[in-house]
């Protein structure tokens, strides 16, 4: 009988296994959160990005603007996580500067806008207190720049160039929100968004002729490398969509 009992026991003994490594896994993927952010707002310029002096090689000279952002947000059993974001943000050049030439610059910098894509990914906490909807993140990533300032000229043709800036982006943010329902949580944020897009532009030698001399003149290389500062505080709102179950 023993020797039965203990037969059965071995038999059931992978089963018994199999069936605690599901309740394991069930368990992790009900701790397991994924969310997705929308949202939009205001981008308010800050230190250099917003500075309007012609003689300051940093200047931004950018006016307030919107910005449009997608968050995809995981988290697991401490309400911490990964977060990746996608923001598009745009702020308009002040209108006093648009017939000014700046340094480096040989035409005036005219009327346009900064437009600045941000892909970055980082840490997120995200907690619910009852219904009220709590978030912090720190994210790093890069910037994709364009703008009037980053546009250069051909030094030997004159024919003008549009040129996009790249470069590192740091942000913080803090968002608290209402749950509405299972799924649906609205919510207000802000947030705190650096980067250094840079260009670098370079003209090969090219040679021109000379109607008075007769003879052809050749140019040298010329490499042009743009930075700019670009750091605004985000105020925005939205609505977050928890997409497990």
């Amino acid at each position: 009988m023993r020797k039965i009992l203990l037969l059965n026991c071995l038999l059931f003994l992978p089963f018994l296994i199999f069936s605690q490594e599901a309740v394991k896994k069930a368990d992790s993927a009900l701790a397991s959160r994924l969310y997705l952010d929308v949202s939009g707002g205001l981008s308010i310029p800050m230190g250099y990005f917003a500075r309007d002096d012609v003689k300051f090689g940093g200047s931004g000279f950018a006016t307030p603007g919107f910005l449009v952002q997608l968050n995809l947000d995981w988290t697991g059993k401490s309400n911490s996580g990964l977060a990746f974001q996608y923001i598009f943000q745009r702020n308009p050049l002040k209108s006093s500067v648009r017939n000014d030439i700046l340094s480096g610059m040989s035409k005036p910098v005219g009327t346009g806008s900064w437009t600045n894509h941000y892909v970055m990914a980082g840490l997120v906490f995200l907690h619910f207190i009852n219904n009220v909807y709590v978030e912090g993140k720190a994210l790093i990533g890069v910037v994709l720049s364009s703008s009037p300032l980053f546009n250069t000229v051909d030094p030997v043709y004159q024919t003008p160039s549009t040129n996009t800036g790249i470069g590192p982006a740091y942000s913080a943010q803090f968002g608290v929100g209402y749950r509405i329902s299972p799924k649906i949580t609205i919510k207000a944020s802000v947030e705190y968004i650096l980067g250094n897009p840079k260009i670098h532009h370079q003209y090969g030698a090219q040679q021109t002729f000379d109607t008075i001399t007769g003879t052809l003149v050749y140019s040298a290389p010329i490499t042009i490398e743009t930075k700019r500062t670009v750091s605004a505080l985000l105020v925005k709102a939205g609505i977050v969509i928890k997409l497990s179950k």
